[in-house]
This record gives C-alpha cells, structure tokens and sequence, in this order.
C-alpha cells in the first residue's frame, strides 16, 4: 500500500474575468444568449474560484458538519480499461476532524482490493478514465482537473459559469471513445466540450441543451453522439428536459429523443449501441436500438432512484435508496434483485464479470455473482 502523508495541498485561486465572470454575465437576461466555451489552464495556473451563496436578508443556514464516518463522496467510482484499477474520491470529513493526514483520489488493485495510490489533482467530483488508461478527469465546482495515473496534475479545464440560485459544481464527465474529447455537464446547465491529448489541450464547443441541468453526459460506443440528459431525482417533480442527441464534433443536435412518457433519471450505452434510459413514470427502464427501436425493461423502483450502471455488453443495474439493487440482463432477459444498504454508486467491469458497489462509509465492493469482497478502508 502505498498512501501519501503529505497534507492536500489548496489550489491557488483568483477571479478569472474570462472563464467564470463573463460566461456568468452572459447567461443573465438581457446579457447575451451563449455561454463561453472553455479553456485549458496549465498545472501551475490559479482556477477560477465559485462566488459565495447569496442568501436572502434573514435567512438563517444549518452548516453542514463533517462526519467522522464518512470515508467517500458521493460519485460513482470509475474502473480503469483494462479492469485493473477503480477510483473513488475520498470526503474531505475525516481530514477535517484531523482523523486523517490528507484526502483526495484513492485507486484500489481490482485483485487484491487493496489500495495503491492516492492522487491530489485538486478537485473532489466525478470521475472519468482516460480509453488508454494513462489518465483521469475529476470534476470540482468551476474546473475539471486532468490529472495521470501517477498523481501528476496535467491540466485544468475551465470556462464553466456561476449558476443563479444553485451551487456550482461540474455534474458528469466523459470521454469519447479514442480519448481525444472530454465532455463536462455543469450547473450552469451548458456542456462543454475539449480536445484533449497528452500534451496539448483546448476548449471546442458548448453545448446548450436547456434551461434544465443535464446530470449526465455519454458518448456513444462509435463516438458519433454525444447523450445528454438526466436529472437529478430532487427535480423530477419539476419536470425535466428529454435526453438530446448530438453531434460533439459539430456542435450540432441531431434527435431529441420525446417519444418516451416522465422524468429522465440516468442513461448510459451499452457496448452495442443502445441506450439505456431510467424512467420516472412509468418507473422503467427503455432501451433505444442504434436503429431507433424503442423496447421496454423491467421495471425499477425509480421513485428512489440512485444510479443506473450500464455494461459494455448487455448487462445493466439500478440502485435504489431503498437498497435495492435490481440486475436485468438484456439477451438473456434474466432478472436478479439483491437487497443491500448503505449503497450510493455502483458501476460495472469492463468485462461485466464483477459490479462494484460505493458506500460512502464502508468505500469499495466487488460482487462477482456468487460473493461479496470488501475492499481496503484508508
């Protein structure tokens, strides 16, 4: 095990006019119509820094208190490409009570469960493998940070904007297939494209799907769309925008997909090219073929939905808050329901062999269809 005690060290931030400011200014009314797109900061540049809440006069905030139990953040865990490696970002919780000497990115060995490395690429949020396995995107408030297997901070990606009346933070991100695009859905409801490679790195296009957050962002297996939709379970009752289809390298929307009834909750691609939808009502999952054929899956306890994972091949789960864990297989149309708790994230190996499972206190575990293996705590 290899594990760092050096203590997480702050980024250096300032206001940056150009990639918080304006694009902030440009999505007020009266202000413009188009967000920015990004820009790439090197490892050694300050990133932009989100502008404290506004609060109405009066208004009185609980604060949020760390928790001396909780080891993890609430984000998907994410399994390298060759299934060797998972990644999971650590709460800053236990650092704060001074129960721990740092926090950041904990990679486990698949193998042993055990834990080999610890990054700090300065920013706690969702997580993406680079294809080739060299690299991982990790979202914060304003930035995604790039940042190589061995801890070194490569790049920020920045250019996301201040949203009104919600906290900033970077919601998904993805990279396309050959690695050389990066996808990043913000809260302020753009998606902002870069062309990334290892030694060079540059913002493309934005992305504007709606007024409404988009949760999640996912390439298509050939790379030629980009999926966009999904909201958070907390905004369903305000109904929700249906998941868009585009062209990531023109910018372009190609479908709208508005031929399925209620909320987006997830989706995800499998391997052969469908999409995997989770439905609020009817609470089910559907299935659109690369050809445009809709079909119907099991149904889910969507009312307390928590994550839906998707395999390469036909297999998909679905968490419920309830600790419900429903597994359906799409060829064989097989359906297994297992009854878990304390579940936030769950995600899938490469070969579909083993599904992963995050708790925020109790961190990694890998089921491989017969037993449970827990993996190493920090």
């Amino acid at each position: 095990m290899i594990l760092s005690s050096n203590r997480l060290a702050l980024p250096r931030r300032r206001w940056l006019l150009g990639a918080a400011a304006l694009p902030a200014a440009l999505l007020l009314p009266g202000c413009g119509s188009s967000p920015e797109v990004g820009s790439c900061l090197g490892p050694d540049e300050e990133v932009p820094e989100p502008e404290p809440p506004r609060l109405p006069r009066g208004a009185r905030v609980r604060p949020k208190m760390p928790r001396e139990g909780r080891y993890f953040e609430d984000q998907s865990p994410a399994v390298s490409p060759d299934g060797t490696l998972i990644a999971a970002c650590e709460a800053p919780d236990r650092y704060q009570l001074d129960l721990a000497d740092t926090h950041g990115v904990l990679l486990w060995d698949t193998r042993t469960g055990e834990i080999v490395r610890r990054l700090k690429p300065r920013a706690i949020g969702p997580l993406a493998w680079h294809p080739g396995g060299t690299r991982l995107a990790v979202g914060d408030a304003l930035h995604v940070a790039e940042v190589d297997v061995e801890g070194a901070l490569l790049r920020n990606l920045v250019g996301n904007a201040d949203p009104r009346g919600t906290a900033a933070r970077i919601l998904d991100v993805a990279y396309n297939p050959d690695g050389s695009l990066l996808a990043a859905s913000a809260s302020d409801g753009a998606v902002r494209l870069y062309s990334t490679s290892a030694d060079s790195c540059t913002g493309t296009r934005v992305l504007t799907p709606g007024t409404r957050r988009q949760r999640t962002v996912e390439f298509s297996p050939d790379g030629s769309r980009l999926a966009t939709g999904g909201v958070e379970l907390t905004d369903a009752d305000e109904g929700g925008e249906p998941t868009c289809l585009w062209d990531p390298h023109s910018g372009r929307r190609e479908e709208v997909l508005d031929r399925v009834d209620g909320v987006v909750l997830g989706l995800g691609y499998s391997g052969d090219g469908a999409l995997i939808q989770v439905l609020d009502d009817p609470s089910s999952l559907t299935v659109q073929a690369p050809d445009g054929a809709t079909s119907t899956g099991p149904p889910v306890d969507a009312a307390r939905f928590r994550d839906l994972a998707v395999g390469a091949g036909s297999r998909v789960a679905v968490l419920s808050a309830s600790g419900t864990l429903q597994l359906w297989d799409r060829d064989s149309d097989e359906q297994e329901t297992l009854e878990m708790s304390l579940l936030e994230r769950i995600c899938w190996s490469p070969d579909e062999a083993t599904l992963y499972t995050l708790s925020e206190s109790e961190g990694i575990s890998a089921w491989d269809g017969t037993e449970w293996r827990q993996f190493e705590l920090p």
